[in-house]
């Protein structure tokens, strides 16, 4: 398979102005964009390439389409992963604070909490990233093309285009 899209890809440096226009027209269906040739080739063996080896991942294409809509975008961070029955100690102005992970959340001085933030912001009186208060770091993210990652619209229809 890569070395009939690499074969369709160089056949395309070969071709003419004319001939890469009706190719254009050919795979698209529609008016060939005002563009130099240079650039309607590279965006016909980008089109190949996607065709026969697929696309971006969910995630990077909705990134995309939200930038395009409103220019903000929510960046995808690895999850940090808690399990339940973890105690987390933190000392502040003289005091250990203890929280322990529930499957609901987090407990702190017998009350119940659905973010590590609430809790910080509750033993300092100020804002702070819970994660970043209890000293929890991200995992660095693996040296592959597909890290794990949690996004919030990833969730859900995972797969799904």
């Amino acid at each position: 398979m890569m070395r009939e899209v690499s074969d369709r890809v160089a056949h395309l440096s070969t071709l003419s102005p004319a001939e890469t226009k009706a190719e254009w027209q050919q795979l698209f269906g529609e008016e060939v964009p005002q563009i130099p040739i240079s650039k309607l080739r590279l965006s016909l063996a980008h089109h190949l390439q996607q065709e026969k080896l697929g696309g971006l991942p969910l995630s990077a294409v909705r990134m995309l389409d939200a930038l395009m809509s409103d220019g903000e975008v929510d960046v995808c961070e690895p999850e940090i992963r808690l399990k339940p029955g973890t105690r987390l100690l933190r000392e502040w102005n003289g005091h250990v604070h203890a929280v322990m992970v529930t499957e609901a959340g987090f407990t702190y001085a017998d009350r119940h909490y659905g973010s590590l933030s609430h809790i910080a912001r509750d033993i300092t009186n100020a804002h702070w990233s819970g994660p970043r208060f209890f000293g929890l770091r991200r995992p660095a993210r693996p040296p592959t093309r597909k890290p794990q990652m949690k996004c919030r619209e990833q969730e859900q229809n995972h797969g799904a285009a």
